[in-house]
């Protein structure tokens, strides 16, 4: 399955990636690179939980910022 994904981390990056249906947004974050740690992900606006099976709608992915 095609999941279009955005990238905001300082700058907005996006792509497509074919994945497998059995795919969770853990595997898709692993397929990036990203620590799942320090990122948010969100479909259609709403945040998802990283074990929810991927599905083909847009996904954004938000890096947290913290600090004191």
């Amino acid at each position: 399955m095609k999941v279009r994904i955005k990238i905001l981390s300082g700058s907005v990056k996006q792509e497509t990636r074919e994945v497998p249906e059995d795919f969770t947004y853990e595997n898709l974050l692993g397929s990036l690179n990203i620590n799942p740690e320090i990122v948010l992900v969100f479909r259609n606006g709403n945040p998802v939980p990283l074990d929810e099976n991927v599905t083909p709608d847009d996904v954004e992915i938000l890096r947290i910022v913290s600090g004191g």
